[in-house]
């Protein structure tokens, strides 16, 4: 586990220290899933999806689709 402060500016955002965007491979514009308990804050990186994964989904469900369409159709 490592530790590090960050200050909160007036307008309630803070900078993550770099070796935690090192560590976490974050970059400018990276998305953050964000849990508060009311006592403790959780963040989390918001990894984008894999495209090829998504893509083979999309194929996959057009498939079943006009799969339906053809036998809906007898």
């Amino acid at each position: 586990m490592q530790i590090d402060i960050a200050s909160v500016t007036v307008k309630g955002q803070f900078t993550i220290p770099r070796k935690f965007c090192d560590l976490l491979k974050l970059t400018a514009g990276s998305k953050m899933f964000i849990v508060c308990d009311d006592e403790h804050l959780l963040l989390k990186p918001l990894n984008p999806p894999d495209f090829k994964t998504f893509a083979k989904v999309v194929r996959e469900a057009k498939a079943l689709s006009e799969k339906a369409k053809k036998g809906g159709g007898k």
